[in-house]
C-alpha cells in the first residue's frame, strides 16, 4: 500500500527557510548599499576612470601608390593612453593567456604574405596568472606583407574594411575585448611592377619613403647636411654587422704584418679608400639599377643575410683555430707568378669589397635616404653624403689597419694574450651570425630562429666566454692561465651580459638598443588555441569607425 508523502515534509521546509534567509540577506546587503555616501562610488569611478579613447590607430602603406603585382607592407601605428597597455600579437603561452592584438581583412583578394609581426613588445611575470606576458605601452607598430593581385586595374582606387581586435588594461582594471571597424582606400598607380618591390620587405625599422629628412638637412646649409653624414657615420659603427668585422680587419693585417711589416701602414690607407670608394659606387649603383629601394632590397634579401651569417661562422671558427683558410693549390701556384705586392693590394681591395656588402645590411637608414634622393635625379649632394658617411666610417678600421704593428712590437711582452683575444673574438663573430641567419629566418618565414633562439645562443657564448677566461674550459688546447685582474674583470662582464640575456630569455624586458638587434614577434596563433585567426592589416587612405 502506497504511502502519499504530506503536502509539507521536511525537505520542502528546509527549503522553505533557506529561500527566506536569503531573502533577508538580500534585502539587508540592499539596505546597506543605499546608506552608503555617494563620495564611495565617486571615489572608486576616479581610481578606475576609463578615457575616451584608450587606442587610437592609423594606417599607411609602403609604398604609398602600389602597382598591380608589387608587394607592399601594411602598417598599423597604435597610440595607447598614458597608463593604460594593450596586448601582443603572442601575448603569452597557456590556456588562459590574455586575447592577443589581431586584424582581419574582409576582401580576400588581397594575397596575404606571413603572419602579422610587430615592433618589439614589453615582457614582463605576470604573477596573478602567473606566466610571462608580451604587452605594449604608449605606442605600437603592427605590419603585415601583401601582394596587389596583378589582375587589378592600375589607376583605380581598392576599397575595403577591416577590424583591429584588442584588449586594453591598466594597472587595476582591464577593459572588456573591443573591435574597431575601419575602411580602407588604396590607389593603385599605372604601369609594370617594379623591380624594388618584386621581393616582401620584412625590416621593422624601415628607411623613410620620402627625402623629407634630407631636405631638413639641406635647409642648414653644407655644412648643416655635412655633420649630418658624419654623425651617420659614427652611429653606423655601432650596428651589429660592422662590429664582427673588427676581428677580421685585425686578423688579416695582422698576418700582413707578419709577412711584410712596412706594407702594412700603405695596405691600411689602401683598405680605407677602397672602403670609401666601394662603398659610393655600390651605392650609387645600386641606385641606378634596382631604383630608390635599391639599398633596402639588398639589405632585406635573405640570400645576403644567409651568406654573411655564414661568413662570419667560417671567420669565427678560424678566429679559434677550428679551420685554416688557406687558399687551393692552383690558386696558390697562380699567386705565385705575381708579386707579393700584387696580392696584397688585391686583398685590401677584396676586404674593402666584403666590408661594403656587409655593412650596407645596417647602415640603409641613412644610405637609403641618400640613394632615394639620386634616383629622383639629385646627385651632387648623395655623392657628398656618401663619401663623407663613408670615410668617418672607414677611419678606425685605418687605424685597426695600422694597430697590428703595435701588436707585433707587444707580443714579445704579452705571451698568448693575443691568442685568447683572437678566440674571444671568434666567439663574439658567432654571436653576431646569429643575426644574419635570425634576418633569412624572418624574411623566409621558416620561424626556427626566432627571438628566443638568438637569446639563447647569445647566453651560451656568454657563459662560455667567461668560463674561458676564468681558466674553467679550454677552446681548441687553449686555455687560459688566471694570473691578473684583468681577465678575472673580462670573465666578470661576460657573465654579467649573459645574465642579462637571460633575464630577457625569462621574460624581463631588455633595453631598446638590446631589442633592434633582436627579431620581431610574429603572430603564430591558431584559430583552435585563440579563436582568432592570423591578423590581416590595412592601408592607404583609413577611415575609422570605433
Amino acid at each position: 500500500m502506497s504511502q502519499i508523502m504530506p503536502p509539507f515534509s521536511s525537505t520542502n521546509t528546509n527549503l522553505s527557510k533557506s529561500i527566506l534567509l536569503s531573502g533577508r540577506l538580500l534585502l539587508l546587503v540592499l539596505l546597506f548599499i543605499s546608506w552608503l555616501p555617494n563620495s564611495v562610488f565617486a571615489q572608486f569611478e576616479d581610481d578606475v576612470e576609463i578615457p575616451e579613447n584608450v587606442v587610437t590607430f592609423q594606417a599607411r602603406l609602403e609604398p604609398e601608390k602600389p602597382r598591380p603585382g608589387e608587394h607592399v607592407r601594411i602598417i598599423l601605428d597604435l597610440k595607447i593612453h598614458q597608463g593604460w597597455h594593450v596586448f601582443s600579437v603572442i601575448p603569452g603561452e597557456g590556456d588562459f593567456a590574455p586575447i592577443p592584438t589581431t586584424l582581419t581583412f574582409e576582401d580576400e583578394s588581397l594575397l596575404l604574405i606571413g603572419p602579422v609581426y610587430e615592433s618589439n613588445p614589453i615582457t614582463a611575470p605576470d604573477p596573478f596568472l602567473d606566466m610571462v606576458l608580451s604587452f605594449h605601452e604608449e605606442q605600437v607598430s603592427l605590419f603585415q606583407n601583401a601582394q596587389i593581385p596583378q589582375e587589378m586595374n592600375g589607376g583605380t582606387v581598392w576599397k575595403n574594411s577591416g577590424n583591429l581586435s584588442y584588449q586594453a588594461c591598466s594597472d587595476r582594471v582591464c577593459l572588456p575585448p573591443k573591435t574597431d571597424r575601419f575602411s580602407i582606400e588604396i590607389p593603385l598607380g599605372i604601369g609594370e611592377t617594379r623591380s624594388e618591390y618584386k621581393i616582401p620587405q620584412f625590416a621593422v625599422d624601415n628607411p623613410p619613403e620620402d627625402i623629407s629628412e634630407l631636405e631638413d638637412a639641406l635647409k642648414g646649409g653644407f655644412w648643416s647636411f655635412i655633420g649630418l653624414a658624419v654623425i651617420a657615420g659614427f652611429l653606423a659603427l655601432l650596428t651589429p654587422c660592422v662590429f664582427p668585422m673588427i676581428p677580421v680587419t685585425v686578423a688579416f693585417f695582422t698576418k700582413q704584418g707578419e709577412s711584410n711589416p712596412r706594407e702594412t701602414l700603405r695596405l691600411a690607407a689602401l683598405f680605407g679608400l677602397g672602403i670609401v670608394g666601394t662603398y659610393t659606387v655600390t651605392g650609387m649603383l645600386l641606385s641606378m639599377v634596382l631604383g630608390a629601394a635599391g639599398a633596402v632590397q639588398f639589405a632585406t634579401n635573405g640570400w645576403i643575410n644567409l651568406a654573411i651569417g655564414l661568413m662570419f661562422t667560417l671567420f669565427a671558427f678560424s678566429l679559434m683555430g677550428f679551420i685554416q683558410l688557406n687558399a687551393p693549390g692552383g690558386l696558390g701556384n697562380i699567386v705565385d707568378r705575381w708579386s707579393r705586392h700584387l696580392s696584397g693590394i688585391a686583398g685590401v681591395l677584396a676586404m674593402g669589397l666584403a666590408f661594403t656588402l656587409t655593412s650596407f645590411t645596417c647602415t640603409v637608414q641613412f644610405v637609403g635616404t641618400l640613394l632615394i634622393a639620386a634616383s629622383q635625379g639629385m646627385w651632387f649632394w648623395p655623392i657628398v653624403g656618401m663619401l663623407v658617411f663613408s670615410t668617418v666610417f672607414a677611419f678606425p678600421f685605418f687605424l685597426l689597419g695600422i694597430f697590428p704593428r703595435l701588436i707585433q712590437s707587444m707580443r714579445s711582452k704579452s705571451g698568448d694574450w693575443m691568442l685568447h683575444l683572437k678566440i674571444i673574438l671568434g666567439l663574439l663573430e658567432l654571436a653576431a651570425a646569429f643575426k644574419f641567419f635570425s634576418n633569412s629566418d624572418l624574411v623566409w618565414q621558416l620561424g626556427i630562429i626566432d627571438r628566443n633562439f638568438v637569446l639563447a645562443a647569445w647566453v651560451i657564448l656568454c657563459t662560455i666566454a667567461a668560463l674561458f677566461l676564468l681558466g674553467g674550459i679550454n677552446i681548441h688546447h687553449v686555455r687560459v692561465e688566471l694570473t691578473g685582474g684583468s681577465g678575472f674583470a673580462s670573465a666578470f662582464l661576460f657573465a654579467m651580459l649573459g645574465i642579462y640575456l637571460l633575464r630577457g630569455l625569462v621574460g624581463v624586458p631588455l633595453n631598446p638598443w638590446v631589442d633592434t638587434y633582436l627579431p620581431p614577434v610574429l603572430q603564430t596563433f591558431s584559430e583552435s588555441r585563440t579563436g582568432f585567426t592570423t591578423s590581416y592589416e590595412t592601408s592607404g587612405e583609413v577611415k575609422a569607425h570605433a
